[in-house]
């Protein structure tokens, strides 16, 4: 099975999931709110917080940047290799399935709840609300 076709049955298996899990009921998120502390104290403290999300959400997008790049040596590495050694046209459209199929998102997660807990201990007030995104009702 070709990268192409898996990624093709991984969205369709996806979708279908999703259809599963909207029939059983709401889908609800997170959605925070958030209240900057009175002192400039407080304020400058948060300046730091937004320092340390940019440097997380900065070092996952590298190491993802670095991930997907390797990936796709890899990849070009073992069409080539799939190229050489074919002997003919049908051995040689086999090899179409080592073709780059990478996709490496950055993981910033840790990023967001590091900086939601470094915003209240500078004093701010971090609330939050689950809201439904899918299957609501009306």
């Amino acid at each position: 099975m070709s990268v192409t076709d898996r990624s093709l049955l991984h969205v369709a298996l996806f979708g279908l999931l999703l259809s599963l899990l909207s029939a059983c009921g709401p889908i609800y998120k997170t959605v925070y709110t958030f209240v900057p502390p009175a002192s400039g104290e407080g304020r400058r403290c948060l300046n730091q917080c937004l320092g340390m999300r940019e440097m997380c959400r900065s070092s996952a997008e590298y190491r993802a940047a670095q991930s997907r790049a390797l990936c796709e040596q890899s990849a070009m590495m073992s069409y080539s290799a799939c190229l050489g050694s074919a002997r003919n046209d049908k051995e040689r459209s086999r090899c179409s399935h080592y073709s780059s199929g990478c996709y490496e998102s950055a993981y910033t997660q840790h990023c967001e709840s590091d900086y939601r807990l470094c915003y209240s201990n500078c004093g701010g007030v971090v609330d939050n609300r689950q809201v439904c995104v899918m299957g609501c009702g009306k």
